[in-house]
């Protein structure tokens, strides 16, 4: 038995599942869920619902998710995250955005989450090789497991339709990165290594997927951010700390659904428990903590730029206040994340 392993069994034991202290560790765990807040607004985009019911037709014509996924997909009310974070976007361009959104959470059901073995991750490698070429403009196959990347190829097309070249590298280069992302997340689960703190969040912020969303949000709210600002440093700083606090939220809300699937290795709470030795309570009181804390380093690092930032700079943080508070709202309101309590299997 290898180290991570014994690890993740001292982890559990201490923690008492098998004797139902699991369900101290839920109630923590819903409590810290129910706390969590934003300063921003929540507002949501009238058209979106509708929209999104054209997106899931697309999956549908690209064979993406068929059968109970399909229904899954439709019962989580993705609809409702694409207006929640797009509130104001062009009525016209939120389609593209619904249809990227779609084939993201149909990629993360339909294949990620079925990426457990050794065997299975060679494969998720090649596959994500198949979808690096489709995004960046290189039509597949016609064989019947390059359906994901049509679809992908498909909604590039249509991007580059709208988007200027320079917000079309952007949003190539982001999702490029997300698969990396989702690869490296894909062999942790495999192997069965619980990846190191730092390691992991590095590893977040490309697998999270908001990169990619933040990249089109220019494009559906009709404006240019010139390179120069989107390149400041506090700019960035703003576009990393939104991404954390976002997937941070997200593995909070995910984490006691992912025991059951796959033993919440790829979790932030799972990454601070091992490497700080923490019963599981106390990572998440921790995870928690940053969480705030990249929260505050948002807040802190607008109020030192917005002054010298014109519309278009002003616009996007606007756009990624919007994404932090409809996130949230989401992971409170949807159907993904209300799971019962499942024993962690090793």
């Amino acid at each position: 038995m290898d180290e991570n392993a014994i690890g993740r069994i001292s982890l559990v034991e201490k923690e008492g599942v098998w004797d139902g202290g699991g369900e101290r560790v839920h109630a923590h765990l819903r409590a810290t869920q129910d706390s969590l807040t934003t300063p921003f607004a929540v507002r949501e985009n009238a058209w979106a619902r509708d929209v999104f019911v054209a997106s899931v037709q697309w999956t549908q014509e690209h064979r993406l998710l068929t059968g109970e996924r399909r229904r899954w997909l439709e019962k989580c009310d993705i609809g409702a995250l694409l207006g929640l974070t797009n509130p104001h976007a062009d009525r016209h361009l939120l389609r593209l955005a619904g249809d990227w959104y779609a084939w993201l959470y149909a990629f993360d059901d339909g294949v990620c989450d079925e990426a457990f073995t050794g065997a299975q991750a060679w494969d998720m490698a090649h596959l994500t090789l198949r979808l690096k070429r489709a995004v960046s403009g290189l039509a597949p196959g016609d064989e019947p497991e390059e359906n994901y990347a049509r679809a992908l190829f498909d909604l590039r097309c249509r991007i580059a339709e709208h988007a200027t070249p320079a917000q079309l590298v952007r949003w190539t280069e982001a999702v490029r990165d997300y698969l990396n992302g989702q690869l490296w997340e894909t062999m942790y689960r495999a192997t069965g290594h619980i990846p190191a703190l730092d390691d992991y969040i590095t590893m977040r912020e490309s697998a999270s997927g908001c990169l990619s969303c933040f990249a089109l949000l220019p494009m559906l709210n009709r404006y240019h951010l010139p390179e120069e600002v989107r390149a400041h440093p506090d700019v960035e700083q703003l576009s990393r700390s939104a991404n954390r606090i976002i997937a941070w939220d997200n593995d909070l809300f995910s984490y006691q659904k992912e025991q059951g699937d796959h033993s919440a290795i790829a979790n932030l709470v799972t990454a601070v428990a091992r490497q700080r030795q923490f019963e599981i309570a106390s990572a998440i009181t921790y995870v928690r903590e940053r969480r705030d804390d990249e929260l505050a380093t948002f807040l802190r690092t607008e109020k030192r730029i917005a002054r010298h930032l014109g519309m278009e700079g002003k616009c996007y943080i606007a756009n990624l206040k919007n994404w932090v508070s409809g996130s949230l709202e989401f992971h409170r309101t949807s159907r993904r994340f209300a799971t019962a309590p499942r024993v962690v299997h090793l």
